[in-house]
């Protein structure tokens, strides 16, 4: 239980800096620099490249060494992005330039570590994956609410306190990892990286459950994650004219009702999760087309709310879907393949949706996350395998 509490802790440090940063660079480029969404969009797209291919590399990595010393290397020089980043708003070369470059550092950052920390989660779970996925998932949505309130304030205490506040945590993810025990390092045969990942998708190939989730997973974040994170700053900025702390809001109540799905999730675990999972992706159509009629902004409060329980269910059913049903050997490659998925799917979905937006109008973008939706419930009951799965907890 002590070796939980510490991974506990440096997920949440970790979780503190890097769930900001959806906000802030949405918020940098939206509200600060101004830019048009389809322009917006393609930077947001641009910043995530270099990362893929960094996640990848971290899942083959963490099935191979000790991922305790992988993430204290990892955050010990991760601290200094957000740092480097408040010296240039300081002596005021804050431009395109410097935005992209800090978040390039922050998505390595979040894409090298996230296959190694969940990992670990499978070793010191002590037998309750299901329950320590959860709880994992309920701190990580807790400190994201928690970022999201300090960065709302932006424009009160200044961007530059927010950035050190980030940089902060991540030197205190390195100090709460540290008091993680190490573990044995696996002698594989040597291969190629390359080949490691061929492994990887290959044992998901191989398992229909696995290869369902992470279908399903990657096209319901094209469109919907897609849309969260470029429709909403845009609805915010130019329907409600809103500023940062109204954007900080929605962001909040979104990650409250993801929290509280984790909590249900905690308390009630799922006998048949993969049933519960695929009627989620119906239920998220209905919550999507009432946001498309632009309400009130009180009735939009109250949809973002069920717009992020339905999020924070389907993330947490599908992580542990993945966790329960992949063979432990390629277990980090498999991982790294969901957070492949998160890693292009939303630019994909930004470029895509900042498009529509600029050709159309901003709730236009909304209409393909429904459609899509829809496709996906009739999928997941029709052609996989998920309404049947049960899980081994």
């Amino acid at each position: 239980m002590r070796h939980l509490v510490s991974y506990l802790a440096s997920t949440g440090f970790a979780g503190f800096a890097t769930s900001m940063q959806n906000m802030l660079i949405s918020w940098m480029l939206v509200g600060m620099l101004v830019l048009p969404a389809d322009r917006a969009g393609l930077i947001q797209g641009a910043v995530a490249i270099p990362a893929i291919i960094a996640l990848l590399w971290g899942g083959a990595i963490a099935d191979r060494m000790d991922p305790r010393s992988l993430l204290i290397r990892i955050y010990g020089i991760a601290w200094l992005v957000p740092i480097a980043m408040a010296f240039c708003v300081h002596i005021d070369e804050f431009h395109q330039l410097s935005v992209i470059l800090f978040g390039l550092g922050i998505a390595l950052t979040n894409a090298l570590s996230t296959p190694a920390l969940q990992s670990i989660l499978n070793r010191i779970s002590q037998g309750r994956l299901q329950r320590s996925v959860s709880a994992a998932t309920l701190i990580g949505f807790i400190v994201q609410i928690a970022a999201l309130t300090l960065a709302s304030f932006m424009e009160i205490i200044g961007l530059t306190t927010v950035l050190i506040v980030q940089g902060l945590c991540l030197a205190a993810a390195i100090v709460a990892i540290s008091r993680v025990p190490r573990t044995q390092e696996q002698h594989l045969p040597t291969t190629t990286a390359l080949s490691n990942i061929r492994e990887g998708v290959a044992a998901a190939w191989r398992n229909p459950v696995v290869l369902g989730v992470l279908t399903i997973n990657f096209i319901a974040l094209v469109f919907n994650a897609g849309a969260f994170n470029i429709v909403v700053p845009y609805m915010v900025k130019r329907i409600y004219d809103g500023g940062a702390a109204d954007l900080g809001v929605l962001m909040i109540v979104f990650y409250t009702g993801a929290s509280l799905s984790n909590v249900l999730m905690l308390i009630a675990p799922q006998r048949f999760p993969g049933r519960l999972y695929v009627i989620s992706q119906l239920t998220r159509a209905v919550v999507v087309a009432l946001v498309w009629f632009a309400p009130g902004q009180t009735l939009l409060t109250a949809l973002l709310f069920l717009w992020g329980l339905n999020m924070g269910m389907t993330s947490n059913l599908a992580r542990t879907i993945l966790q329960e049903a992949s063979p432990s050997r390629y277990l980090g490659r498999i991982l790294s393949l969901f957070n492949l998925g998160m890693l292009v799917a939303i630019p994909i979905g930004v470029m895509t949706l900042g498009q529509i937006i600029e050709a159309f109008d901003t709730v236009t973008a909304l209409i393909p996350a429904m459609v899509v939706s829809i496709g996906l419930f009739v999928a997941g009951v029709c052609v996989t395998k998920l309404w049947h799965y049960r899980s081994p907890d």
